[in-house]
């Protein structure tokens, strides 16, 4: 198992808060083989693997954010408000402290992200820092015992707390749930809304939009949106849909698209690389500016619109790269035509495409792929100093590509090209 979340019981001072004190446990917690819970304690100058919490704390917590753990997506830009409160154990302490562990869900896997942390006012520093990925059902078996240990050993002990009471049946009604209420709970947490806690009128709108949307994008549309401004991403949707379905034209990518050797990577970015080089290769482009056409087989239709919400960059059409995205400087239009163009290749079920900035595996490939395509990794090798890569070749590159600064700059430290530097200083 990649992950582990071990406690011993231990016993506390006395306390009035009789949960805390009958749940308090040495926690460990470990992911992709490094130590979470890695401290050092400023008193005594020894280090140790685990610290000393209430599990209440950390089970209640779960309880209250399990749909969010589980189904809410991270944005690569700006977070939904209260999002880090959700998803990270820091916030599960209740006065007690826990290690910056960020959990959240990414195509089905768990993104686990911890970071080096010294609490104020705490007598211990929390001293390791990596990421992993994990299965969610690990994951889950994980936090289940967390959570149902807790439960257990208060009922055992007839701590019988207003607080204890709660814990319990909110934990019986998350798991005496019907496949249809887990559904619009799944649902609800896409788009940053407590299942348990939400009003009737909104409840009926999220229904109504999972049942419209098409499956293909209906999870990340949701999960852009907010309680506002979800009715604008509905209409928008219908509309923009019906305008993809009027524009798609037979065209030579489908050829394409179905000529292209399978994707041998596993991680999206690398996915995307390799799509986007095939792409390259097919089309004996060499290694210089790609070059979009505005007519023939290989034209991709294009429109541009004021999207609903800032996290949706655009819509792809079903059959074909044909898209609809917001506006952008010119570099901005070619990176989202790139970016759908990669949608398209890249998808392994049917149906249409959207660009977000949200952090998941296909907003990962469609953006490596925009950035190999236009800028690929072996041009600008050839392009830079073999160590350093100043502001001036930067700029001179992005202008050659017709892509920006910013894109050139991914590129360089993403495929460890060169050393970005600004006025003789690292960017790192």
């Amino acid at each position: 198992m990649t992950v582990q979340f071990r406690f011993e019981w231990v016993d506390a001072a006395p306390s009035p808060d009789c949960a805390a004190r009958h749940t308090m446990a040495a926690l460990s917690i470990r992911a992709g083989g490094s130590s979470v819970t890695s401290v050092r304690d400023h008193r005594s100058q020894v280090y140790r693997d685990h610290v000393v919490v209430p599990l209440f704390s950390l089970a209640e917590w779960l309880v209250n954010n399990w749909w969010h753990l589980w189904y809410e997506i991270g944005d690569t830009v700006q977070q939904k408000p209260g999002f880090e409160q959700r998803h990270s154990l820091a916030f599960a302490g209740d006065g007690f402290v826990l290690p910056q562990l960020t959990v959240v869900q990414s195509s089905g896997r768990m993104h686990l992200r911890w970071t080096r942390w010294a609490p104020l006012h705490a007598a211990v520093e929390f001293v390791d820092e990596d990421e992993t990925f994990v299965s969610r059902a690990d994951l889950e078996t994980e936090f289940r015992i967390i959570v149902e240990s807790a439960v257990e050993r208060l009922r055992s002990m007839d701590a019988g707390s207003p607080a204890s009471v709660s814990l319990g049946e909110a934990w019986d009604a998350i798991n005496s749930l019907d496949p249809e209420e887990e559904e619009f709970s799944g649902a609800a947490a896409l788009l940053g809304i407590d299942p348990f806690d939400v009003e009737n009128s909104t409840a009926e709108a999220i229904a109504v939009f999972w049942q419209r949307a098409a499956p293909s994008i209906r999870e990340e549309a949701l999960a852009s949106a907010d309680e506002r401004t979800l009715p604008r991403v509905s209409e928008w949707l219908e509309h923009t849909i019906e305008t993809l379905q009027t524009a798609e034209r037979k065209s030579d990518w489908t050829k394409i698209r179905a000529s292209l050797s399978p994707v041998q990577a596993a991680e999206p970015w690398r996915r995307g690389y390799e799509l986007a080089n095939s792409v390259r290769c097919l089309l004996d482009v060499g290694d210089g500016r790609f070059e979009f056409q505005d007519k023939g087989p290989l034209a991709i239709h294009h429109g541009e619109g004021v999207t609903p919400c800032s996290r949706i960059h655009g819509l792809v059409a079903e059959n074909a790269p044909a898209c609809v995205t917001t506006g952008r400087s010119e570099s901005g239009k070619r990176f989202l035509l790139a970016r759908a163009l990669g949608d398209y290749v890249g998808r392994l079920e049917p149906g249409f495409g959207i660009l977000t900035s949200l952090f998941t595996d296909r907003q990962a490939q469609s953006r490596a792929f925009a950035a190999e395509l236009l800028a690929p990794a072996e041009s600008l090798r050839s392009r830079l100093d073999d160590r350093f890569a100043d502001d001036d070749t930067i700029d001179e590159i992005s202008r050659e590509f017709g892509v920006s600064s910013q894109v050139v700059l991914h590129q360089i430290e993403n495929h460890n090209l060169a050393k970005p530097v600004r006025y003789g200083l690292s960017f790192r």
